[in-house]
């Protein structure tokens, strides 16, 4: 028996293959799936005129739980986010991260550490890190004699 060759034939059978793996991917029972782990807050860097901005995204935290301490130029921001199950269930999926973490960065050279603030609202952590004078330049006077 003579059976025609269609190139495209294998293609198709692959096409297929894979569209089933996806299928079972998405419909798989997450119930038992393992907690996402090692996750770090997210966090962003900024450069202004006079300072320099640090916003860091820590929902469901509270102040008291983050620590922010300078050392030999650098900046490191840890802290705790504690599970917070208050009934006994099942649970079905779990993507929110509980746990410690830590974020350090060093510090530019123009940063006045003594002068930095901190605020922490709605979530996000932002911390300010005004430039030293020096970093800021001056205008200079020109006179005449």
């Amino acid at each position: 028996m003579l059976v025609k060759w269609e190139p495209m034939m294998g293609l198709s059978r692959i096409s297929d293959v894979f569209d089933r793996m996806l299928d079972d991917f998405f419909s798989m029972d997450t119930r038992l799936a393992e907690p996402v782990t090692g996750l770090v807050p997210l966090m962003n860097i900024e450069e202004l005129k006079d300072e320099y901005r640090v916003t860091l995204e820590v929902p469901g935290m509270e102040k008291d739980d983050l620590d922010i301490q300078i050392k030999d130029d650098v900046l490191t921001i840890s802290g705790e986010k504690k599970e917070d199950i208050k009934e006994e269930g099942t649970l079905f999926r779990r993507e929110r991260w509980f746990g410690k973490f830590t974020r350090s960065i060093t510090l530019p050279t123009d940063v006045n550490v003594d002068k930095i603030e901190a605020e922490y609202k709605n979530g996000v952590l932002t911390l300010h890190l005004p430039k030293s004078q020096e970093a800021k330049g001056r205008k200079i006077q020109v006179k005449t004699k």
